[in-house]
Order: structure tokens, then C-alpha cells, then sequence
């Protein structure tokens, strides 16, 4: 694992290509959090952030008592969960939302704003920031 991408993220991702790849399906059994942990030689918790980041996309379940699966339906939701990480690292942004944002960032820019000021205005809007009003 020697690369800039958090531990954690590595696990997921890993898990989301094995489920897209068929070599893991809907119903098969995951390693416990603390078994694949010392598997790969990470700290629990790394391996529980991966997990849940999975549990939160829909990719596996995790019920008490029967341990963690490959979720019904997981296939569909590990190529939407492929499709934005590859997004989210310079991939092919999703062409609706290219087409929403275009408008608004020509006027932008027709405004005089650059770039750099642009992104930091959409990451604010994403964070849900109020825009500063002027009295």
C-alpha cells in the first residue's frame, strides 16, 4: 500500500472492484473488521472506516450476529461508486451536470472570476456555506 490514497480508501476501493469484477456477489460472506485488519496489517479502525464507507454506499450489510455481506444489489452500486471515484481523480465528470455548470461558469468568468476563485465558490456551495451578503 504505498501510495498517497489513505489506507482506508485502498480497502474500499479493493472491495468495490472485487464486487464489480464478479470475484465477490451479492450474499458472499466479508472477512470480520479485526480478520482483515491483521490480514493486511492495518489498524481495525482503518478497516471499519472502509466498511462503513461501504455500509453507506450500499455495498455491503453488516447485521450483528451474522457478521458482513455483499449486499443485495451491490453490483449496481460499485459501478455508481467506481463512476464518482473515477470522477472525484480527473475521470469523466458525469456530462449532465458538465452541461448544468457550464452556463454559470461562463458568466462567471465573463464576470472576471478565475479558476482558482470559481472551485473555491462551488466547493462552498457543496459545504453549504451561505453566500456573504453586503449591507
Amino acid at each position: 500500500m504505498n501510495t498517497p490514497t489513505p489506507p482506508y480508501e485502498q480497502v474500499r476501493r479493493e472491495i468495490v472492484e472485487q464486487v464489480r469484477s464478479g470475484e465477490i456477489a451479492p450474499g458472499d460472506k466479508l472477512p470480520a473488521i479485526r480478520v482483515l485488519a491483521g490480514d493486511l496489517g492495518l489498524a481495525a479502525g482503518t478497516v471499519a472506516r472502509a466498511y462503513k464507507l461501504l455500509e453507506e454506499a450500499q455495498i455491503i450489510v453488516t447485521r450483528r450476529g451474522a457478521g458482513t455481506t455483499v449486499a443485495p444489489g451491490a453490483v449496481a452500486a460499485s459501478e455508481r461508486s467506481a463512476a464518482a471515484t473515477d470522477r472525484e481523480s480527473g475521470g469523466v465528470a458525469d456530462p449532465d451536470l458538465v452541461a448544468l455548470f457550464s452556463g454559470p461558469v461562463a458568466d462567471a468568468r465573463a464576470k472576471g472570476h478565475g479558476d482558482v476563485e470559481i472551485m473555491a465558490s462551488v466547493r462552498a456551495a457543496l459545504a453549504g456555506q451561505a453566500p456573504a451578503t453586503t449591507a
